[in-house]
């Protein structure tokens, strides 16, 4: 694939054989080629195809209410009386824990699957398989009458969950227009607040309202509702062009990106930008492992690079105390002398709108600010909020007024965590993976993801019950030690084609690679006609 100081030196020769036409306007780019083709064909972003783009990435983002609908409802449904009358539960401990991390199990059982699924018979598919086993586990879970019935249901919701989510965020990423893809593929996990929020709405209202075993049964069946509308749309959407490449599918692919990227036209600098380079790269690392051998993410020294920074994503998105929040909300409410189960439900219900609102903000920063400082600027808010809480659940049993400050603080952290992590949670793993191992890495970031869920809510459980408000100092530590670990590991992925992603990789010092960017100047006909700054990668 051509490098990028051989793009820049084809740009350079143009600008000296024309002379600029009318202003010359400068940007500073992690990018040449796509600044300028960019600025030659500037996307018109409420153009029909555009709007459809839209539309079919907003079915694409409801994979992700999967696991957020899963972690709100636990959290809401363990502090209802009737729940815990019918399985013989406290809200606390490890009986708890189990009921959570089962879910977790199941999502870590799927993880062979993914490759072979999402790799083989495409994205698509791999949606439509995930959200069907969705449908059976929640039909499992929803009718249960017993401890083992329950759990059953739990593990096959979270191997269903784990299908469709390998696919979804590759399935975002890869037909996200690259111009606003940290916008368009971001939101992809925001959406995880959407799901956390109808279902702490839909378990606050049926706990209100109901006072036999369907006040939690009726929650349940709810978190079949979107996995249904996905399964209904998903088949009649285009594949995935990457993979379509991939499967020497090449002009169904030029296709879908002239469609959606070029606004028709196949010719689009764009589209051709985009085309040329998926195709070079497949044509170059182009590997027919079977679906069952992981070699390749780890046999080269970029590929465990890509590695590290999927399994960091993996543990840094669980372990940065929001999991606490997520699954024990009401219980951190009560020890801070919230006792009214409504209230605590009504609390719980608020807070994802203020979280998610913020994810979108955060989203919409991303392609502007870029990834590295979204984590940290998002980690350093969230690391003042955890001081607030600690500070403030201590006290309160002196000072019974602080309990609202323990509010203030768990919606600060909310808000602050999601605008910086939420958006990347899925996205940075996907965007730092090769095209060819995509799917595999996000199988994998899945497993990891579930195995840090696993260790961190069976321990919070535990924690909670054993020294209580204690427990938020352990994440306080843990939170400067990601802080440290991103600012010198991390590499931004912003401004650049998934593509171009390699050369930052190969480079001898990524992290230095990744942040440099060159101006480029660009005139009123949109050709770059110069280049300054020394991009070395």
């Amino acid at each position: 694939m051509a490098s990028s100081e051989e793009k820049r030196d084809v740009h350079e020769a143009s600008a000296i054989d024309e002379k600029p036409v009318g202003r010359v306007a400068q940007v500073n780019t992690a990018s040449v080629a796509l600044a300028a083709a960019v600025a030659e064909q500037k996307p018109n972003l409420w153009s029909k195809n555009m709007i459809r783009l839209y539309m079919i990435m907003g079915v694409g983002y409801l994979v992700s209410t999967l696991n957020g609908f899963d972690s709100s409802l636990m959290g809401a449904i363990n502090a209802m009386k009737p729940y815990q009358e019918t399985f013989g539960l406290s809200g606390e401990g490890s009986s708890s824990g189990i009921i959570f991390i089962i879910y977790n199990l199941g999502q870590i059982a799927a993880f062979p699957f993914c490759g072979l699924i999402a790799d083989g018979y495409g994205r698509r598919l791999c949606i439509f398989i995930g959200c069907l086993i969705v449908l059976v586990g929640t039909a499992v879970q929803g009718s249960a009458n017993s401890m083992g019935q329950f759990i059953g249901g739990r593990f096959i919701l979270g191997f269903g969950a784990s299908i469709a989510s390998a696919a979804g965020p590759a399935y975002t990423v890869e037909l996200a227009h690259p111009a606003y893809r940290g916008f368009m593929a971001g939101m992809y996990n925001n959406f995880w607040w959407l799901g956390n929020i109808l279902a702490g709405w839909v378990t606050y209202g049926s706990n209100l309202n109901l006072s036999n075993s369907w006040a939690w049964r009726t929650p349940t069946v709810v978190q079949a509702g979107l996995p249904s509308v996905v399964m209904v749309l998903v088949m009649f959407f285009p594949e995935s062009p990457r993979w379509l490449i991939a499967q020497d599918r090449a002009e169904e692919a030029l296709a879908i990106f002239a469609k959606y990227h070029g606004d028709g036209n196949p010719d689009s600098p764009l589209v051709q930008l985009q085309y040329k380079e998926i195709v070079e790269q497949n044509a170059l690392t182009r590997n027919e492992n079977p679906w069952w051998d992981f070699r390749e993410i780890v046999n080269t020294r970029a590929a465990r690079y890509r590695l590290y920074m999927v399994i960091g994503m993996s543990f840094f998105g669980q372990w940065s105390g929001n999991n606490v929040v997520s699954y024990f909300m009401p219980v951190m409410i009560k020890q801070a002398g919230i006792t009214d189960p409504n209230k605590q439900l009504l609390i719980n219900a608020i807070n994802p709108i203020f979280s998610m609102l913020a994810a979108i903000y955060g989203a919409s920063l991303l392609d502007k600010l870029g990834r590295r400082p979204m984590m940290l600027w998002g980690l350093v808010g969230s690391l003042f909020s955890y001081v607030l809480l600690t500070a403030f659940t201590a006290e309160s049993a002196n000072h019974p007024n602080l309990s609202y400050g323990v509010i203030v603080a768990i919606y600060l952290f909310g808000i602050c965590f999601a605008w910086g992590f939420t958006p990347l949670q899925t996205l940075y793993a996907v965007e730092c993976l090769e095209n060819r191992t995509r799917a595999k890495g996000s199988g994998l970031n899945f497993l990891f993801l579930n195995v840090a869920m696993v260790v961190n809510t069976y321990g919070i459980s535990v924690g909670m019950e054993a020294i209580g408000w204690k427990l938020y100092l352990v994440y306080i530590g843990w939170i400067i030690v990601e802080i440290v670990v991103i600012y010198f590991f991390f590499v931004e992925t912003a401004g650049k084609t998934l593509e171009e992603m390699g050369e930052i990789f190969e480079a001898p010092n990524p992290v230095k690679a990744s942040t440099q960017k060159v101006k480029v100047e660009i005139d009123e006909r949109g050709r770059v006609v110069g280049v300054e700054g020394d991009r070395q990668v």
